[in-house]
């Protein structure tokens, strides 16, 4: 049986019928402790670079048994079983937005997948799509965004260049993600 997370629900696939659909999973966690979450995950597989703050995510995916298929398809995730997984990303993209495309996939992995059952609403997800907006895939953005944009290096950044655009090389995140990350932290961006 296969799960498909879209904007609208999640649909059970198998044997070419579709189910009843129910609800998106998402995660009983806080955006708050969703960041903490990211960041001891990054230290944990020592992927996070200490002098920086950047973080190795294309390690990170390796180290978990991860890998990544490029298509012509649409962002998304295939879930076999922990530690085998499958990030599609669309050939077309950025580097900058193949990351944060890949620890947004790993939010959802964490979040929604290898989430213990307290910390999950809504059935275990095998197969996730990026279409639209709700509560599972803003939590995986928020993943994201904590995992390659780590608070206090990203504030020490931020302070220590005062260009947006600089913090944003320095993580290899696209300025519009790296202004989102300073609105979020509450730290004025150019």
């Amino acid at each position: 049986m296969m799960w498909t997370c879209n904007a609208v629900d999640v649909a059970a696939v198998g044997d070419g019928l579709v189910g009843e659909a129910i609800e998106s999973p998402r995660s009983r966690l806080s955006y708050t402790a969703i960041g903490e979450y990211a960041q001891r995950i990054a230290d944990e597989h020592d992927v996070c670079d200490p002098d920086t703050g950047y973080v190795d995510v294309h390690s990170l995916l390796t180290k978990l048994g991860g890998q990544i298929e490029i298509d012509n398809g649409e962002e998304s995730l295939t879930i076999n079983g922990i530690g085998d997984f499958i990030v599609h990303i669309p050939a077309h993209t950025t580097r900058r937005r193949d990351r944060f495309t890949i620890a947004h996939e790993l939010g959802h992995y964490f979040l929604h997948f290898r989430a213990p059952d307290e910390y999950l609403a809504g059935d275990r997800l095998l197969r996730a799509t990026r279409m639209g907006r709700n509560v599972g895939e803003t939590q995986a953005n928020v993943f994201a965004s904590n995992l390659l944009m780590p608070a206090r290096a990203f504030t020490d950044a931020l302070s220590q260049t005062g260009s947006i655009r600089d913090v944003a090389r320095i993580f290899d995140v696209s300025v519009p993600a790296a202004r989102v990350r300073a609105d979020y932290l509450g730290l004025s961006s150019e």
